[in-house]
């Protein structure tokens, strides 16, 4: 069963929204810089975005301070990604990785291999698994 059907559309718009912002975001930033910092990105009770950076380079270091911050500040957000740069030794690639929750849905974790060549960032399709809610 998917998560899709047991999820109201309002929350699946958002969640969507979010993936689709976060995935575009990146993607620019390694089509620039052929890297991205870490990253979070969240929705607010009204349906703004805010982006927020994390202060590190670090990946693991990166989401143990974006889950504490979006922990904090879950009563005045309804949705949550926390994105990262990954490396994936099994291919010899990497990915950007993308953890999502909703306050009122799932949580969800989406990897997007790519691999980046003469400055042009070629993305696999993306992979999609259950993940542990870790904001709310």
């Amino acid at each position: 069963m998917s998560w899709r059907e047991t999820t109201p559309q309002p929350v699946q718009d958002d969640m969507d929204d979010l993936l689709d912002a976060v995935l575009t975001l990146a993607e620019e930033q390694l089509t620039q810089r052929g890297e991205f910092y870490p990253f979070s990105m969240a929705i607010d009770a009204s349906g703004d975005r805010k982006l927020f950076g994390a202060g590190t380079g670090d990946a693991r270091r990166a989401k143990e301070m974006s889950f504490g911050a979006l922990k904090a500040m879950r009563t005045d957000i309804r949705a949550a990604a926390v994105v990262v740069d990954v490396s994936l030794p099994e291919t010899g690639t990497s990915g950007i990785e993308v953890h999502i929750e909703h306050s009122n849905g799932p949580a969800i974790g989406v990897l997007k291999p790519y691999t980046i060549s003469s400055g042009t960032v070629t993305a696999e399709p993306l992979e999609g698994f259950a993940a542990q809610h870790l904001i709310w």
